[in-house]
């Protein structure tokens, strides 16, 4: 009889045992995360843009903006941001998002592009450029610096399906535009009606600008001038074959050794014209063409003894080797005449058409150059004076001589 007690002694100290493991579970049941939110949280953190308030208020919303990017700079069309992630996962992203409708993509990086990302993306009125800059771009490996983070640009420009009903520029708007652009525009740089002045340049558009700038202000000096490329040259970068309409201005500055490519022994093979142009790119490419001569070795040293720029570090060489010159011109400095007094150089800002405007307006070193309203001035004497001799002529014909 008393083992029978005890029998059932020890069942009910079983059961009771196995009551309290079962409320256990309920009670971990109850604080458990309910799974449905948790999949709303996941996919709000999949689709939801990174929230900034200082995007410009003409940014498109169809734009797809990467997980957790921040908006770090904010110009008239484009806008450079940080991301946590490196260039394999940006560029992933990207494809993904301009690879579905309504997004075609009409340009991107082949196998040979230098680890610099560059992707043009377009809908049926919107084209989105992004792009990575020379000196920010993170190596393509497992390095430490892969995962550092990494600074692109999403530039963006309107697509216009429809002829527009823009007036036809006049002598009355050209002389509302500063006087260094009237004299580029006399010139035939380009005309009134492309030129704006707050918008991004791109390097393409620059390069056009430099090389047609350079041979208008030299035009009485053919010796002195850059050749145009021929058409049926070897594209010396991959992304601007013989056929692009700027082939003869990028290929004959390349070829002439302004721009850096595979004949200044850089291993560049992309050009990426349709990227913003930088403040380094834009001091690196001019400056030659007012020293006239190859540029000297420099260092960080030189540059914080003249200049004095605290961000000297983060400039690339070439753009160093130019700065030094640069400063030695005094104020037809391109530095001083565009971007004024600075302790900072921000050598990925990106550059507007005026500025572009401003530092093509004279070429030169150390008092010797020319300026683009010299060349105006000589145009129209030149002119005036065939001008003149046209009406001489027709006013007072030679005299028929007699046999």
């Amino acid at each position: 009889m008393q083992y029978s007690w005890q029998k059932f002694g020890l069942l009910g100290g079983l059961l009771v045992l196995l009551g309290g493991c079962a409320q256990l579970g309920n009670l971990e049941e109850s604080l458990a995360p309910d799974p449905r939110l948790v999949e709303q949280q996941e996919q709000a953190a999949e689709t939801d843009p990174p929230a900034d308030s200082s995007l410009p208020t003409d940014f498109p919303a169809e734009i797809p903006l990467y997980p957790e990017a921040t908006l770090i700079q904010a110009e008239d069309k484009t806008t450079v941001w940080a991301i946590a992630d490196n260039v394999q996962s940006l560029e992933a992203f990207y494809r993904k998002a301009f690879g579905e409708a309504p997004w075609e993509i009409v340009a991107s990086p082949t196998a040979a592009t230098d680890n610099l990302l560059e992707i043009v993306a377009r809908t049926s009125d919107l084209e989105v450029t992004l792009s990575l800059s020379e000196a920010t771009s993170p190596t393509a490996n497992n390095s430490d610096q892969a995962v550092v983070g990494t600074t692109f640009v999403l530039s963006y420009r309107t697509l216009s399906t429809t002829g527009t009903n823009d007036p036809v520029p006049t002598d009355n708007a050209n002389a509302e535009l500063p006087t260094q652009v009237q004299d580029l525009v006399a010139l035939q740089v380009f005309t009134a009606a492309d030129f704006q002045a707050d918008t991004v340049i791109t390097r393409r558009q620059f390069a056009r600008w430099l090389f047609k700038a350079h041979n208008a202000i030299y035009g009485d000096r053919q010796n002195q001038q850059i050749r145009r490329a021929n058409a049926s040259s070897k594209p010396i970068f991959t992304d601007v074959p013989a056929n692009d309409p700027d082939f003869p201005f990028i290929q004959g500055l390349a070829e002439a050794g302004i721009i850096p490519s595979s004949l200044t022994n850089d291993t560049i093979t992309t050009f990426r014209p349709d990227a913003p142009l930088t403040r380094e790119s834009l001091i690196a490419w001019k400056v030659p063409l007012d020293r006239r001569q190859a540029l000297p070795q420099t260092s960080l040293d030189n540059i914080a003894e003249t200049w004095g720029f605290q961000d000297a570090a983060k400039i690339d060489t070439r753009a160093l080797q130019a700065l030094y010159v640069d400063f030695q011109n005094g104020d037809q400095a391109n530095v001083r005449r565009v971007f004024g007094y600075t302790t900072l150089f921000q050598p990925q800002k990106t550059v507007t058409q005026q500025e572009a405007a401003i530092a093509l307006w004279y070429f030169g070193y150390q008092g010797e150059g020319l300026s683009a309203a010299t060349a105006r001035g000589d145009r129209q004497t030149s002119n005036q004076n065939q001008s003149n001799q046209t009406t001489d002529t027709e006013t007072n014909p030679p005299a028929s001589q007699n046999p």
